[in-house]
């Protein structure tokens, strides 16, 4: 039981950072204009995706120079959007090779969390069943780093015996934390 609700938290501190929209390094929203990792809201479909590929491929280093190129590796969607995006990845694929559609659109892994639809009832953060997110690979950029506190990585557990009662007793604490690291690696789109 113990493992369980430490996995659940550690998700959720995860999720948290999409759906709070945190303050990042330089001041601005994660999702924000400045950071042009906003789309433009609609439905999951050839416009939404084509949108998150242009804004996410014109993402720019800490230079503001170098193009990064980045392309959208996950579709990460509310429960309530899941059908739509499988049913947009199944409509693209061709039926002859000469509709073909690139191979990077037709493989995005659809990611579909419930906390998007329903918010994070402990952190008293609502979540938006509309919108949808697009993330590139973390192997090509950092997004999001869930983080220990040093030599407390996993649950913690103490037990004592009872004097007073027959029993053992269990207490357990989890030290966790998560922050996106780039706001580069992620787009958001309101949804229609």
């Amino acid at each position: 039981a113990f493992g369980i609700q430490a996995a659940q938290l550690e998700s959720d501190v995860v999720w948290a950072q999409l759906l709070a929209n945190p303050t990042m390094g330089d001041g601005v929203a994660l999702f924000h204009a400045t950071h042009k990792n906003l789309g433009t809201a609609g439905a999951i479909g050839e416009t939404t995706v084509g949108e998150a590929r242009l804004k996410m491929g014109l993402q720019t280093g800490l230079d503001g120079a170098t193009v990064l190129n980045l392309t959208p590796e996950y579709l990460i969607v509310p429960k309530a959007l899941e059908v739509a995006a499988l049913k947009f990845l199944t409509a693209i694929s061709p039926a002859k090779t000469s509709d073909a559609v690139p191979a990077e659109i037709r493989n995005l892994t659809v990611i579909a969390e419930p906390r998007l639809d329903i918010g994070i009832p402990r952190f008293g953060i609502a979540g938006d069943d509309g919108a949808f997110y697009f993330a590139a690979s973390p192997n090509v950029i950092d997004v999001v780093e869930l983080a220990y506190l040093e030599g407390a990585q996993g649950i913690y557990t103490e037990t004592r015996q009872g004097f007073d009662i027959d029993g053992i007793e269990v207490k357990a604490r989890l030290d966790v934390a998560a922050k996106v690291l780039d706001h580069r690696g992620l787009l958001k789109n309101a949804g229609a």
